[in-house]
């Protein structure tokens, strides 16, 4: 199941068409999962700029430290005349650890303004957390994304647990069949592995 119901697509944009029925799957109602085997973090950041530039207030739950705040401003100067006012739109909370994350989610208020959730799964992996309560965790916060995605559209990135944690694939097995839609970005050829930050 871990590679079934995906949509195979090229790198983490700009892909036009890609990017198109992206940006509409943002629009709607709905859970919708992009991963791959590094966190699609540029993709999702690509969407919510271009979701901002609409006019729309986003939210943004970063659940993997992954938000890069130059890479957002660059793009606002770039699909906005008013490049602040763009980024004020942005609605920025951090989660450390899964618990956090878990309760930034439960305790969203539901609206049609879009969800972004970038790296979900990553303070999930956490070895010190018991895969048992990991597992229990996650399908708790995936009821709430369900609720939050009944409302206006989640969208949210993942990736593959490393060699480390192997036991940990049933969380992204989870999170797969719960979307609405999957989409699997892959990283372009050649580009070097994903050296994971210290701080």
């Amino acid at each position: 199941m871990r590679h079934s119901q995906t949509s195979p697509d090229r790198s983490e944009f700009p892909v036009p068409a890609v990017a198109a029925a992206l940006l509409e799957r943002a629009r709607q109602p709905g859970l919708t999962l992009l991963w791959g085997t590094r966190a699609p973090a540029r993709a999702l950041l690509t969407l919510l700029a271009m979701t901002a530039a609409r006019g729309h207030t986003p939210r943004l739950f970063d659940g993997g430290n992954r938000f890069d705040g130059y890479f957002v401003a660059r793009l606002a100067r770039r699909l906005s005349a008013d490049p602040y006012a763009l980024l004020e739109r942005i609605r920025l909370s951090r989660a450390f650890t899964c618990f956090q994350l878990a309760e930034l989610v439960e305790n969203a208020a539901e609206s049609p303004e879009p969800l972004f959730v970038l790296d979900l799964l990553a303070t999930f992996y956490d070895e010190s957390v018991p895969l048992r309560e990991s597992e229990r965790l996650l399908a708790h916060t995936i009821a709430h994304l369900k609720r939050l995605a009944a409302a206006g559209p989640v969208v949210v990135g993942a990736r593959e647990p490393g060699p480390m944690v192997q036991a940990r694939w049933p969380l992204l097995d989870h999170l797969q069949t719960a979307a609405d839609s999957r989409w699997l970005l892959r990283a372009p050829e050649g580009s070097p592995p994903e050296q994971p930050s210290l701080f």
